[in-house]
Parts: C-alpha cells; sequence; structure tokens
C-alpha cells in the first residue's frame, strides 16, 4: 500500500503549493507534501475479497480501470501542471477504486492500471455511454432523473449550491441578491436548473468550465459564480484575497455526488457501494478528505456519506 500513497501524494499540495515557482518553493513544497503524507498515513483498503462478474471482472481482466475526473477543480479533480498528477478528492476515490479492484494502484507506466481522463460536465455522459471511460468521478451528483440514465455508486461525499463572488464585494450575500446580476455556471451543469428555478432573475452566463467562471470573476467579467460549495471553495484556496464564498446557510440543494457507469451494470453499483462501506469504516475515507479539503481548513462533513442502495 506504500505505492498507493506515493502516487497519491501530490495530493498534500492542494492549498498548500503555489504552482508559480521556483525551486527553493518548490523543495519547499515537497516537505510539505511529505509531512501530510506521514501524518495522514496509509490508505488500509485492499483488493475485495470477490470480484463481481460482468462490467467489474472485464475491468479487472483488461487490467486498467479508466476514470473521467475534472482537470480544472482545485480539491476536488486538478491537474499539477508541475507534477502531472491529478489531485483532489474525487482522484482519491478513483484510487481507492482501482486499489478494491486490483489491490494496489499504479498510474504510470506500461502496468498502470488506473488511466484519468479529463471530463467535464458538457461530455461526462457521452463518455459513459461511448465506453471513453469506465465510470465517471467527477462532482457528478445523483439527482433523481440521472439514477433512470445511468448506474450512480454511492454518494461518496454532499454538498451543496452556494454562489462565490469577489472578495471586496459587498453586494451579494445571499442567493437573493443575484437578482439582476450576471452569474457564471459551466455550460451542461445541472448547477443551471437549480439557480433558475431558486432565483429566475439572476442572469445566467455559461463558460465551458468552472476555472474560466473564475477567471471571468477575477476580471470583473461576471458578478458571481454558484455550483457546489466545495468547487467554489477550492478556488478560494488559490486566491483567498480575490474570491469570497457565501455562508454555508445560503445552500440552496443537496448535491449528493456518485460514481457514474452505465445503466443497467447494478452488481458493479453494488460493488462500489461496498468499497464505500468499507472506506467510511476503516479510517479510508477520512484519510482521502484529510489530504484534500481537510488540507484546506475545511471541517469534517457531519455527517459522513452513507450509500444510497436503490
Amino acid at each position: 500500500m506504500r505505492a498507493f500513497r506515493k502516487a497519491a501524494a501530490a495530493i498534500a499540495a492542494v492549498g498548500l503549493m503555489s504552482l508559480a515557482a521556483c525551486s527553493g518553493e518548490a523543495s519547499q513544497d515537497a516537505e510539505e507534501q511529505e509531512s501530510l503524507e506521514e501524518s495522514v498515513g496509509s490508505y488500509e483498503l485492499g483488493q475485495a475479497a470477490e470480484i463481481p462478474a460482468g462490467y467489474i471482472q472485464d475491468i479487472q481482466d483488461k487490467g486498467v480501470l479508466t476514470v473521467g475526473v475534472k482537470f480544472d477543480q482545485p480539491l476536488i479533480g486538478q491537474k499539477n501542471t508541475a507534477t502531472g498528477k491529478i489531485e483532489g478528492f474525487d482522484a482519491e476515490i478513483a484510487r481507492l477504486l482501482a486499489t478494491y479492484i486490483f489491490g494496489e494502484v499504479v498510474e504510470e507506466g506500461d502496468d498502470a492500471n488506473l488511466v484519468f481522463v479529463e471530463t467535464t460536465s458538457q461530455n461526462r455522459e457521452t463518455y459513459i455511454n461511448d465506453g471513453t471511460v469506465d465510470a465517471v468521478i467527477a462532482s457528478y451528483s445523483m439527482y433523481p432523473e440521472r439514477l433512470t440514465q445511468f448506474e450512480f455508486g454511492g454518494p461518496y461525499f454532499e454538498t451543496g449550491q452556494n454562489v462565490m463572488v469577489a472578495a471586496d464585494n459587498t453586494d451579494i450575500n445571499s442567493v437573493a441578491d443575484l437578482a439582476g446580476k450576471n452569474v457564471c455556471i459551466a455550460e451542461g451543469s445541472g448547477s443551471i436548473g437549480n439557480l433558475e428555478a431558486e432565483n429566475p432573475e439572476a442572469v445566467i452566463t455559461p463558460l465551458a468550465d468552472y476555472a474560466a467562471c473564475a477567471e471571468a470573476l477575477e476580471n470583473g467579467q461576471t458578478d458571481a459564480v454558484s455550483t457546489d460549495e466545495t468547487i467554489l471553495y477550492g478556488f478560494t484556496v488559490d486566491k483567498p484575497d480575490a474570491f469570497r464564498v457565501l455562508e454555508s446557510s445560503n445552500n440552496f440543494t443537496d448535491e449528493p455526488y456518485g460514481v457514474a457507469m452505465p445503466l443497467g451494470e447494478t452488481d458493479a453499483r453494488n460493488f462500489v457501494n461496498d468499497m464505500i462501506d468499507e472506506i467510511l469504516a476503516n479510517g479510508d475515507w477520512q484519510k482521502a478528505f484529510d489530504l484534500t479539503f481537510g488540507a484546506a481548513g475545511m471541517p469534517t462533513p457531519d455527517p459522513l456519506p452513507a450509500p444510497n442502495r436503490y
């Protein structure tokens, strides 16, 4: 399992490292990563005692789990441009799932058994349906209508939709204050419909992804960004002087993140739920949180998520 922790060590950089840099900063960041890794400890999860026939068995037989994740969302799924590693809580869940299937995680070389594919809110459904990925773990909320289109293991994390504004903005302090304001949301995101229902007077301006929305907010091209609080919080980590997320009391949706797979793969869904139950029980879920959201100062959710075995 030590090799698994090494592969995941780059997570410690979230909220702790500046991507700018000189060699001195890089050395300090490496020390911080190592310190966090040692304090959190290695995962306990091992290979599942039984691999169900069908979808999961096919993944094991081909020797590679391909997972669609976001590459632009700090704390959730973000590509570290310095190391090439995918960091964030969703990436950690993918690593745990690969461990549950194969017994270990290898992310580099010819023997790699976990491959990450950049996935956006626009293409995640397509990638599941056309087989580009085996699963999507990309802050993908288990809305009731989606449960009729895909199989969802989880939730493995629960949050809610909120609003981020410029740090010096004093006019927007609630969702109601978005009336007449320009609000950026990623194209294809369910957050668009949520805000339309909560405040029909908000002027929604879709952009390709949330990194683009955050840039537009920082440049004064939009008044606010709205999506899951976890995503918004990630942007404040890198630029606390630029952004402010409204108080959590403003959360106006329930966002249960799930692992999405093709519809009809019930055994695969149950397998993922078994894995989530195990990491909640053995402390691995908390370790993944401590490596990501916890390292950024976010308190541990109470209660923890529980799989919906629908």
